[in-house]
């Protein structure tokens, strides 16, 4: 049976324009010239303000010390004006041209051939990146986001379309064997996602390793079984995928609800997934 997409609905149109709305403000104040970290904060929900979310959280892939390629993670509003300052100081953006732009009352992505001073390598780039906004509070609650780093090299549109349809089924069937094959062992760069039923910090689950992420989905399948899976919106790039997702689960108490997450997972170079990051709705009991 088709489920149908609530973002899509009449008497929601009004929330997904604020939403929208929210998203380029935000989106308006990282170009701003001169850079300004007070601008780009302006546009950033407070803690107090958020209605769904547990915690601010801010994603993006950086380079450390050591030269080794990791997420990042933000939790609090100063991490997040750190994160800024880094931007600022990194990096520079010039312009963006829109490839697709996807939005909901709850989240929306940006997907921009993108053109500016890489903050990874310090060098001016023509290059792709992805901006996935959260419009939690007054402005933007979370943010994931990557300038494109690499894509598998001969990897078809349909191979694409197994791998994330095998990944939504390895859930489902709470195999986590064969979700694990499905990253990459030697590209992981991490995940970053909201954690469910679990002791990770609050709201935000940082896995920066492959151990860390079967863990973190052993203690999801110990507590929920998945009865139902949905993709209600999906959107596959060379060098990532994205998907909003529909889980109906059933916990070992025999409580019944869904949970609504919205991702992006990125590919390494090999073909499998090296990372995931994104953001969901709490677990909503049935009735």
């Amino acid at each position: 049976m088709v489920k149908l997409n609530a973002s899509g609905s009449p008497d929601n149109a009004g929330r997904v324009v604020d939403s929208l709305q929210r998203s380029i403000r935000h989106a308006e104040s990282e170009y701003v010239v001169p850079f300004s970290v007070p601008t780009v904060m302006d546009t950033v929900s407070k803690p107090a303000e958020l209605e769904w979310s547990d915690c601010l959280a801010w994603v993006a892939p950086k380079f450390d010390e050591s030269g080794t390629f990791a997420l990042s993670v933000a939790t609090s509003l100063e991490d997040v004006r750190k994160h800024y300052e880094w931007v600022g100081s990194s990096g520079q953006r010039e312009r963006y041209d829109m490839n697709a732009r996807l939005a909901t009352d709850w989240w929306v992505i940006w997907d921009t051939a993108w053109i500016g001073v890489s903050p990874f390598t310090g060098k001016r780039v023509e290059s792709e990146a992805f901006s996935l906004h959260f419009t939690d509070g007054r402005g933007i609650s979370a943010e994931m986001t990557s300038i494109k780093l690499q894509a598998p090299d001969g990897q078809t549109q349909a191979q694409r379309n197994e791998l994330l349809t095998a990944y939504f089924d390895a859930v489902a069937d709470g195999d986590v064997d064969r979700v694990m094959s499905l990253f990459s062992p030697t590209e992981y760069a991490g995940s970053a996602v909201r954690a469910y039923f679990s002791d990770d910090r609050p709201g935000l689950a940082a896995l920066g390793s492959l151990d860390e992420l079967r863990k973190y989905y052993e203690r999801f399948l110990d507590v929920a079984t998945v009865t139902d899976v949905t993709i209600t919106n999906w959107y596959i790039r060379d060098w990532y995928f994205f998907a909003e997702t529909q889980w109906q689960v059933e916990l070992a108490s025999g409580e019944r609800g869904g949970i609504t997450t919205a991702e992006v997972m990125l590919l390494a170079s090999d073909g499998a997934f090296a990372g995931r990051m994104g953001w969901g709705k709490p677990f909503t009991p049935e009735g």
